[in-house]
């Protein structure tokens, strides 16, 4: 068996030098989990400082949009969707926004999963809290650019879930209880029933507010930065979304991870293998593929520090479970040289 040990003053190395508080890593193949470690400690909810364990659990952020992905895809493999159904056959109710429908009726499912939809990259819904979430579509997009390129957009997988609920009947809560069965995953989940041993995500969000401000918008509902959030980072998810969305929100341990990578190392699907190795500028069906963050294969990374990576040709999957915005003062460490390195030295030994 490999020996992965060397992963130790690597990931300690970074946590020395502020990157994150704590991380997770957990590598696999096809069959089984080939090495699973914790390292460093969180500051909880009322000051108590906590080791970090291989089951504790990290906001997944935008790594939520693999789950929504699969979501989509195996409904593609049931035949109740296709890579080319426009977003109008199944969110009929979007001919009721003429603007928005204009923009982005005609949209299929290739371009929503490929980000080539031509949405913007970002706007904070939440700034427009209690209104309807196509009607606050609607109110900005036609003063936006089409983006005429690959432009990554948490819209689109917004869209995206709902498009998920729409087809399964039921919410975004209950579409992953069916995912976490398929996998046999425990903890993967949106709107946790418990926060326990989970690491925090962040103190507020703090660089949404520059954001926000950037734009001329304003919003006064901020959590706290004076004390550790448990739970979901990103804004819209949380503030907008009530903490489940499909482009974010999920919580979930290193486990539950490496089952969904490893859903697709095995899969005979010919839509899922595709969604492995067809890119646009990048981006494929879910996935990213860039040679020097995921070597071989592809993966996706989230905002708050979680990292995934599947790599059909060395039969390898890498979940590395980080919190990067969890210190009470922001600073700028941006954890991709880590996932960079810790991508580097598994290619270079397995």
């Amino acid at each position: 068996m490999t020996d992965f040990s060397y992963l130790d003053e690597l990931c300690q190395g970074y946590i020395d030098r502020g990157y994150f508080p704590s991380c997770v890593i957990s590598i696999g193949d096809r069959e089984k989990t080939l090495y699973r470690k914790a390292y460093g400690a969180n500051v909880l909810p009322g000051g108590k400082k906590q080791a970090a364990n291989t089951d504790t659990a990290y906001d997944m952020a935008s790594c939520t949009k693999i789950a929504t992905a699969t979501g989509i895809l195996l409904l593609m493999d049931e035949g109740k969707l296709s890579i080319g159904t426009k977003l109008s056959e199944v969110l009929p109710e979007i001919a009721a926004y003429p603007t928005l429908n204009e923009r982005i009726g005609n949209a299929d499912m290739y371009q929503l999963l490929t980000h080539t939809s031509g949405l913007l990259d970002w706007y904070p819904f939440y700034t427009q809290q209690g209104r309807d979430f196509l009607e606050v579509f609607e109110s900005f997009i036609g003063s936006t650019k089409i983006q005429e390129k690959m432009v990554y957009s948490d819209m689109n997988f917004m869209l995206l879930g709902k498009v998920l609920e729409r087809l399964k009947g039921k919410n975004l809560k209950a579409c992953q209880e069916d995912l976490k069965a398929l996998l046999g995953a425990k903890r993967m989940d949106y709107c946790p029933d418990s926060f326990e041993n989970t690491a925090p995500s962040c103190y507020g969000n703090s660089i949404e507010e520059h954001m926000v401000t950037e734009r001329g918008l304003i919003f006064r509902n901020w959590r706290s930065k004076d004390r550790p959030t448990l739970g979901v980072n990103d804004g819209n998810a949380h503030y907008f979304f009530g903490d489940a969305a499909g482009h974010a929100g999920i919580i979930a341990d290193a486990d539950a991870y490496e089952r969904l990578l490893r859903l697709y190392l095995n899969t005979d699907s010919p839509v899922l293998k595709r969604s492995m190795s067809e890119a646009v500028d990048g981006r494929g069906l879910g996935w990213q593929i860039d040679a020097a963050m995921y070597p071989g294969g592809c993966g996706h990374t989230g905002f708050s520090g979680a990292y995934i990576w599947v790599c059909p040709e060395k039969n390898l999957t890498v979940t590395a479970l980080t919190n990067r915005l969890a210190f009470r003062v922001a600073h700028g460490t941006n954890t991709n040289e880590f996932r960079r390195a810790l991508a580097r030295a598994i290619w270079e030994r397995v």
